[in-house]
């Protein structure tokens, strides 16, 4: 009998390790962008420019004068709104509001306008979880060659309640350590999937992208899949899209948060038996 209780209480306390774990990682995919930031291979620095608008938090997360407004192009007003910010947070404030995500995806593109001595990488963009990083600027120059919307366009919504959800996931997981009542596995599984709801919006907007397609394209292009992970090619341009740093650690999430419900649900099921 004592040595069932005390094996119960190993695999509660294994359990918990991992959830551990997985908040540790969970937290790190949001504030560890720093350490991924893309320099230029070339000359070495990193890329920003202040051109890159793709960073849109609620206007109540914007510190008072230390952004400018910028009015919108009236073909995207019904997707944008009228008005997008300049805003490049900086401290702490910078990472609590989410601008400091990890990137979780890499699209690169080549073109022959675009020779390997100079662009030795392609274009790169990275997708971090509220944001994109890298050549954005030169890549949406490119969309609007086929017709295409400029990325800013994608999971706008999304993108501007990532720190609540996560906020939202991590209050989850420190209940899940210590509560056991009805519906305990909820608390672990939802935030588990992380990865697979990036992924599922990610491939989401990659397909309403090439279905929604402009005449003002210099190329005319038929409606078309993005390739969501692999190299593919439209038109003359070649595109090679990968999962980034920040999947990886959202997939290790997943790992450690599913392998914890189950170990606590063995540990619950035998409590129940012992009675």
């Amino acid at each position: 009998m004592e040595n069932s209780i005390a094996e119960i209480n190993k695999r509660l306390r294994l359990s918990q390790i991992m959830a551990v774990l997985a908040l540790v990682l969970l937290v790190g995919s949001y504030v560890g962008g720093p350490f991924f930031e893309y320099r230029d291979p070339v000359t070495d620095e990193l890329e920003f420019d202040e051109e890159n608008l793709s960073f849109q938090p609620f206007e109540f997360l914007l510190e008072e004068d230390e952004y400018e407004e910028v009015d919108v192009a009236h073909e995207q007003v019904g997707n944008l709104g009228d008005t997008l910010y300049a805003y490049f947070p900086t401290g702490a404030w910078s990472y609590l509001i989410g601008y400091q995500t990890m990137p979780v995806w890499k699209v690169s593109l080549e073109a022959p306008q675009y020779p390997k001595d100079a662009y030795p990488d392609g274009i790169p963009v990275l997708f971090t979880l509220t944001d994109f990083r890298g050549k954005v600027v030169e890549m949406n120059v490119i969309n609007h060659y086929i017709g295409m919307d400029p990325m800013d366009v994608g999971a706008f919504f999304v993108r501007k309640i990532v720190p609540f959800v996560y906020f939202l996931f991590a209050l989850m997981i420190v209940v899940f350590l210590f509560y056991k009542g009805p519906g305990w596995w909820i608390l672990g599984f939802v935030p588990a999937l992380v990865p697979w709801y990036y992924l599922g919006f990610y491939s989401y907007w990659l397909y309403w992208f090439g279905h929604n397609l402009h005449e003002y394209g210099a190329f005319e292009v038929k409606p078309f899949m993005p390739t969501v992970i692999g190299d593919g090619k439209v038109a003359q341009f070649v595109t090679h899209s990968y999962p980034s740093i920040g999947f990886y650690v959202l997939l290790s999430v997943f790992v450690l948060l599913l392998l914890s419900v189950l170990i606590k649900r063995r540990a619950l099921r035998e409590a129940s038996q012992l009675g």
